[in-house]
């Protein structure tokens, strides 16, 4: 019995014996082989696709929202005779308004807004023309009141245009005074009596030039009759030179001819006497009267009377006329009161039209241009609009802006109320391919010993190539890249890494 535990427990031994030495051969490495799997693996090749899109390069930055700069209303008195400049009416702050609103009263005289971008500089009224004019016509149309052809002159049917415009508001366009009525009568008294001067001096011109012919013609008729005597007086004299006799039938042709050449000469030379006279007469007339000079005066009258007409018929006073770039307006403050006198800033009102004030460094406003297009975006509430630059300041440090930065107005393509007076991300793109190119990651490229660039691209089976590229525009770490031999196209994969 004893004899058989010694043998079992042999056997344990060896199978702990052996357990133990696998274990040991499990775990424990030799020098070598700790070696070895220390070792890095087989390096592998990060690739992205070369891809074809199209990339523009953008000027990123930050603008305030606000509507338009406000404008200063001015009073420049009321366009009566003896009649002191009286605010009789003002808005509210807060008002709206549009087009053809009365802004405020002076004296019960209406101040318009009409839309425009000249300020009227003279009161306008019959007879006047310019650019003024046709601005005036063209807000008159707007309106619905119609000034017959838009050619920047005020003629009758834009003066009616005018009055039925002021009706309309419950206003009447203004009457020339009897001072003005009197202007009036005197220069068409004068134009009268400059046209009579005129015409008699045209007259007298035309008279003198008549009788200056006349007496010509009759100076080539003594001429041609004192010709015509010289030869019947050497015919003559020939005749008896030859031996005929007194009473021989030739000579006494002769005498008789001589004598009528005589007596013709007699009548031209009277003639010409006569005309001469005449002449001279009307010459003198014509120097009196002074063609010239009367015509001059005479153009000068109707000027005077054109000038006078303007004011005289129903005209529209510059006082009561305000142009504004762009309805409806609001007003912001208002600095006057009933009876107060009409002087001075009457209040201040802005546009509807939302603007956004913003800026960029002196590098980046060289890429910018007044009409650029630009994105705008305020992520917090979802919103995202595009719009246009508007203004580009021509130096550095305007506007409230850096001294290192150059003030940009930019104008949304829409109105969003929700805008005002929130703090916008703009986007200007200043830069673009134009159409889609091949782009890849700036990490796949890199630069060769004689300063070229190149990419490495890798084959199907495994095996890479380099290409020699020329890059071009980039954005938002991609790069345009043009192959100098070709070999590149959209789907080779590149490599930008290694793992």
């Amino acid at each position: 019995m004893k004899r058989a535990f010694l043998l079992v427990g042999a056997v344990v031994v060896l199978v702990g014996a052996a357990a133990a030495g696998w274990v040991a051969a499990s775990t424990i490495k030799s020098p070598a082989q700790v070696a070895s799997e220390a070792e890095p693996p087989e390096p592998s090749l990060i690739t992205v696709p070369v891809e074809k899109v199209v990339i523009s390069a953008d000027v990123v930055t930050r603008g305030d929202v606000r509507f338009d700069q406000p404008e200063s209303v001015v009073a420049q008195g009321v366009a009566l005779e003896g009649v002191a400049s009286v605010i009789t009416w003002a808005p509210e702050a807060g008002t709206e308004f549009g087009e053809g609103t009365v802004l405020y009263e002076v004296s019960g005289r209406p101040v318009f807004a009409l839309q425009g971008d000249l300020p009227l500089f003279r009161d306008l009224g019959r007879g006047a023309e310019g650019e003024d004019v046709a601005l005036f016509q063209t807000a008159l149309a707007r309106l619905g009141f119609d000034p017959g052809e838009i050619d920047g002159v005020y003629g009758p049917i834009t003066e009616k245009a005018a009055a039925d415009f002021y009706a309309a508001a419950g206003y009447e366009i203004l009457e020339p005074t009897d001072l003005d009525l009197e202007m009036l009568e005197a220069a068409q008294n004068a134009v009268e009596d400059a046209r009579r001067v005129y015409t008699e001096a045209k007259q007298a011109s035309s008279a003198a030039k008549v009788a200056e012919a006349a007496a010509a013609q009759a100076q080539v008729d003594y001429n041609g009759a004192e010709a015509d005597l010289m030869a019947a007086e050497q015919e003559l004299e020939a005749a008896l030179d030859s031996g005929l006799l007194e009473d021989d039938p030739q000579v006494v042709a002769l005498v008789e001819l001589v004598a009528a050449a005589q007596s013709a000469m007699d009548g031209a030379a009277a003639d010409l006497l006569g005309a001469g006279g005449e002449a001279e007469n009307a010459r003198a007339m014509a120097e009196a009267l002074d063609l010239a000079g009367s015509s001059e005066m005479y153009s000068r009258a109707a000027e005077d009377l054109r000038d006078i007409e303007g004011r005289v018929g129903q005209r529209v006073p510059m006082s009561e006329i305000v142009f504004f770039d762009l309805f409806p307006l609001r007003v912001d403050t208002v600095n006057v009161r009933r009876g107060d006198a009409a002087g001075g800033e009457v209040m201040r009102v802005s546009g509807s039209r939302l603007a956004v004030d913003s800026s960029v460094p002196i590098a980046d406003a060289e890429l910018i241009q007044v009409g650029d297009s630009v994105v705008m975006d305020l992520r917090s509430r979802g919103i995202e609009v595009t719009g246009r630059v508007t203004i580009k300041a021509d130096r550095p440090g305007t506007n409230n802006v850096g001294a290192q930065r150059v003030y940009l107005e930019i104008v949304p393509d829409e109105i969003r109320a929700d805008l005002n007076e929130a703090n916008v991300r703009i986007t200007i793109p200043v830069e673009t391919t134009g159409g889609e190119v091949l782009v890849v990651p700036a990490a796949a490229i890199s630069a060769t010993a004689d300063g070229s660039s190149q990419v490495r691209v890798v084959e199907d089976g495994g095996s890479t190539r380099f290409i020699t590229v020329i890059p071009g525009l980039s954005s938002s770490g991609l790069v345009q890249v043009t192959a100098v031999d070709g070999g590149l196209a959209e789907g080779d994969r590149v490599v930008v890494g290694v793992s």
